[in-house]
């Protein structure tokens, strides 16, 4: 059954009136969850009489529409839609400090990437929503906020071999980085590396 989602805010009132009803002495579920079943029928139209059920209802709880039958991804990091079964088509990741998409590849590709400017931005893009199908790599990522040269590109690859934990069989990539002893040791370690995950499967 599809239903309306809560937001952003109406996620953290709807919340705070559940917390309330359980410190109610009320025994009628109705009653004692009367603010929250209001708060959210009023605010989508819907009759909903069960307040578990309206904690589910939280669209942060969920990851984007699925690509073919525009039902939500379980969670952000889902890789199948549990409705249809469709492999979902994770966006591709372009890191590098300061050049575009379209400095590198077709602008019309501009919409299938995400950008990210540094190591640490890599890291927490890649906890957050998992691993993409495809990475560009650039290598020389500038200077940090300290003046200092910042971690790079190749830091980038040994965090996603020696730390990450993930599985990295599939994953598909680029070097564009114009420093061409680094780009061969981000191409050797990662090519290598998933040549003996695919041996050891």
């Amino acid at each position: 059954m599809e239903v309306p989602m809560l937001e952003g805010d109406e996620s953290i009132i709807a919340s705070k009136l559940y917390s309330e009803g359980f410190k109610t002495i009320e025994k009628d579920r109705q009653k004692r969850f009367k603010k929250l079943l209001d708060y959210y029928n009023d605010l989508t139209g819907f009759g909903e009489t069960e307040p578990n059920a309206i904690i589910h209802h939280f669209a942060d709880m969920y990851g984007p529409d699925c690509e073919n039958c525009g039902k939500p991804y379980r969670t952000d990091k889902a890789k199948f839609c549990a409705s249809c079964g469709n492999k979902r088509k994770m966006k591709k990741l372009f890191l590098d400090d300061v050049r575009t998409i379209e400095m590198i590849y077709d602008k019309s590709m501009e919409s299938e990437f995400d950008i990210v400017r540094t190591y640490e931005e890599f890291v927490a893009y890649i906890n957050e929503n998992g691993l993409p199908n495809y990475i560009s790599f650039d290598n020389d990522l500038g200077l940090d906020k300290s003046g200092n040269v910042a971690l790079d590109g190749l830091a980038c690859a040994k965090w996603l071999v020696y730390e990450s934990g993930l599985d990295l069989r599939n994953l598909e990539f680029k070097v564009h980085s114009a420093n061409p002893v680094a780009s061969e040791q981000i191409k050797g370690l990662l090519t290598n590396y998933i040549k003996h995950l695919n041996k050891t499967k």
